[in-house]
Order: structure tokens, then sequence, then C-alpha cells
């Protein structure tokens, strides 16, 4: 299924606007400083979550069902599976793979935002940047 840019930008927009909040909120923070987030999350109970992990480019997930891999290629193993909306932080792209190294666990507009780790890859098709001028990064 097919989204118009019109409803990936919307979402796009909201995932700025939570970055602007969270970039205000850590004004004279150092990125490279983590912090362990309330443990009771309930995403993810018995894995550590990250407040406010800045080591990658906000960017979201832009269809449901989504497989997220261990390697840049179909035959590898499925790590777990996104829906559009969802939040990531991508590192890098390989051909026509991205490189995924956490996703946003905590609800929009929640300060601190909380990273969960999570390592695998998506093809570019199915995530966008977050901002209006990162919004293609991942298929150029």
């Amino acid at each position: 299924m097919r989204y118009s840019r019109k409803f990936l930008g919307a979402i796009a927009q909201r995932a700025v606007r939570r970055m602007a909040l969270l970039s205000a909120s850590m004004t004279g923070l150092s990125l490279a400083s983590l912090a362990i987030a309330n443990p009771q999350t309930p995403n993810a109970p018995n894995q550590p979550q990250i407040i406010a992990q800045n080591n990658g480019i906000c960017s979201f997930i832009n269809a449901n069902s989504v497989n997220v891999r261990s390697a840049p290629n179909t035959q590898s193993q499925v790590v777990t599976t996104l829906n559009r909306g969802d939040g990531v932080r991508a590192v890098r792209r390989s051909g026509n793979w991205v490189q995924i190294s956490g996703r946003v666990t905590s609800p929009p507009g929640t300060l601190p935002e909380v990273v969960q780790p999570l390592r695998g890859w998506v093809q570019n098709t199915f995530i966008n940047g977050c901002s209006e001028d990162q919004f293609d990064r991942w298929r150029r």
C-alpha cells in the first residue's frame, strides 16, 4: 500500500516537533551522556532503554509490517517487525538498505525521549527522515 506525500509529510512534521522539543530540553547537556530509563516501560520490560540517545538520524517507518533484518538482504533473519509511524534512529545506507540503531519507545511528545537499542536493516522504501530536508534521505 502506498501513502501520499501529504500523509507522510504530516507524520514527518509530528516527528520534527518532537525532536525540536527534545533538542530544547537538552540545551547544555552532552549528547554522549546516556541515562537508563524507567525499567517498567511496557514495550520492553527486560531490555535496557536509553533516554535521548542521539546516535542516528531521526527517521520513521512508512508502512505496516516492515521487517527489520539482521543483514542488508531479504534472506537474513527477521529481528523484529515495525509499523507505520514507528520512530527509529537510522545510521547509514548500504545500497537499498538502511541500518537502524534504535527505536523510539516513548509516546509522542514525551520528554525526555526514550530510545530502545535495535540493530538491524530495513529496505529504504519503508523509511523516511523526520524533517523536510531529510524526508527522502534514504532513497537518494
